[in-house]
């Protein structure tokens, strides 16, 4: 249910984000044996940096927003489970792949040539130069985590998340690159050791096993590398 809401926030976000103040994008250029970059705005052309001095420049801030990446365990990742048939312990390797949904931070490095104004009802330009980060350095809380296995999720909701850089397309939307800890659980060694074999207690073999019980499983973080999509919800 959690990451239900948490998809239709996502989707209500980029349905607001079409009703954002309409711009115009503004590349620099150089001309032929001449490294200067010039511009060409509805209020005349002239070299960036002139431009930036008679309408005044804003450089894209610090800024918030939501991803959803694609992270790969770099270890192996285990699930537990009874046999219905000769309550012997399965033990087998589950998906080191998931999707995962995240806030994110960016604090831009670099930022393009390639600059915008913000425009009136009819059309014109108004007001300063609005500069586009290029690269970023992002910060990653992950939010939620969408792969179950068969018997719950093996992964948890404790705070896991990570650093990483990306590439910014315009102001709204980049893609990064992440090394992330993602939280799990994972069966104690000697439960592992069981495998094949039935599990007892009290001298009597269970017949199921929970995830969320401590006697088995213990929590950890596993290292994993994220490839994700970034939407920025603060922008200038």
């Amino acid at each position: 249910m959690k990451n239900r809401y948490l998809l239709i926030l996502l989707i209500v976000t980029f349905s607001i984000s079409a009703f954002s103040q309409q711009k115009k994008y503004l590349k620099a250029y150089k001309l032929a044996k001449d490294d200067t970059l010039y511009i060409n705005t509805d209020d005349g052309n002239d070299t960036l940096k002139n431009t930036e001095l008679d309408l005044g420049s804003i450089n894209e801030a610090v800024s918030f927003g939501l991803s959803l990446g694609f992270n790969n365990s770099l270890e192996n990742l285990y699930l537990a489970q009874i046999s219905p048939i000769d309550r012997t312990l399965i033990l087998s390797k589950a998906q080191k792949t998931s999707f995962v949904l995240s806030s994110v931070v960016s604090v831009p490095v670099t930022f393009k040539r390639k600059v915008y104004r913000n425009t009136d009802k009819n059309g014109n330009e108004v007001g300063e130069l609005h500069k586009i980060s290029g690269l970023s350095f992002i910060g990653i809380v992950n939010l939620a985590t969408f792969n179950e296995a068969q018997n719950g999720s093996i992964f948890n909701q404790k705070i896991s998340g990570g650093l990483g850089v990306s590439y910014n397309f315009n102001e709204d939307v980049a893609i990064g690159l992440s090394f992330e800890l993602l939280s799990y659980r994972k069966p104690k060694d000697f439960l592992r050791e069981l495998s094949g074999q039935e599990v007892t207690e009290n001298g009597e073999a269970i017949e199921s096993i929970d995830i969320s019980d401590n006697n088995y499983f213990f929590d950890r973080y596993a290292n994993t590398f994220s490839l994700k999509i970034i939407y920025k919800l603060t922008t200038n």
